[in-house]
């Protein structure tokens, strides 16, 4: 059969993704892939985002990106709130979720690829207030007197700290808000005390929206597991996750993985 012409299929290609993003490996998918993937992303630099030229960037696309050229797969990324993006793959609606990490409830509905990024938390105060916080394990904070602390609405922060954050203390309120840069205000402008975030997601934000009052992280640092690929159990046959994880542990064994790190990071990546 006689192939479409380049413009004639990059406009049948746009005219598909309507409103959304759309990256892709080559046109016609070999196996397993018989679609398109949907990939739910938000604006979480340095591992998801839109650069300066409008285009979907970051270390968690680029290495998604790579996987599926060598699983021979496309990808079909959707703009929407991380909350939105767990409640999709819930039902089948979304089919990949990014930077997720593993939890019991999670794998109810997920099958999880190898991991690809090592991930911290920290607590972040004001420069200014930073002696008024000595913490070095969530309980620390029960004795400090009443206080505001802020999280993402639906993030995980591992094991200890998600079951911390369960029954936090009765001093503690947390205020959960639906994006990093809106905690970054908060934390400014004094209506929450203290900010839990992804380290290098909270560096990132940082540097992108620089101003005053400074904010810098406390000592204690959770090293909370490792950040996924999810993949909808309702959507995606377990093949296609086989797939991934083949091609996921090739690009950890090449070197590909510490490339795309140090490329991002400017870091070696942390074994």
């Amino acid at each position: 059969m006689r192939s479409l012409p380049p413009a004639l299929a990059r406009a049948l290609r746009l005219l598909a993704c309507g409103a959304a993003l759309c990256f892709a490996t080559p046109a016609l998918a070999a196996e397993p892939c018989a679609r398109a993937l949907s990939v739910g992303w938000d604006n979480w630099p340095p591992y998801h985002y839109l650069s300066a030229r409008q285009q979907l960037e970051g270390y968690s696309v680029a290495v998604l990106n790579e996987a599926a050229r060598r699983a021979g797969c496309q990808l079909h990324y959707q703009q929407m709130p991380w909350p939105r993006t767990l409640l999709r793959l819930r039902t089948g609606l979304v089919d990949v979720a990014m930077g997720a990490l593993k939890t019991p409830e999670r794998e109810r509905y997920a099958l999880f690829v190898p991991a690809y990024n090592p991930a911290t938390v920290r607590l972040w105060a004001l420069r200014e207030q930073q002696a008024r916080w000595p913490v070095h394990r969530p309980e620390d904070l029960a004795k400090l007197g009443a206080l505001t602390l802020g999280i993402n609405r639906g993030d995980s922060f591992g094991g200890e700290l998600d079951a911390w954050l369960q029954h936090p203390p009765a001093t503690v309120t947390l205020d959960q808000a639906p994006t990093l840069s809106t905690n970054i205000q908060k934390l400014r402008a004094k209506r929450i005390d203290l900010l839990l975030a992804n380290s290098a997601a909270m560096r990132a934000a940082l540097l992108a929206q620089p101003g005053e009052p400074a904010i810098l992280p406390l000592p204690p640092v959770w090293r909370v597991g490792e950040a996924y690929f999810a993949f909808s159990k309702a959507g995606v046959p377990a093949s296609v996750v086989t797939a991934f994880e083949q091609a996921l542990r090739g690009m950890k064994q090449d070197g590909t993985i510490a490339e795309l790190y140090q490329r991002h990071f400017d870091a070696p990546f942390p074994e």
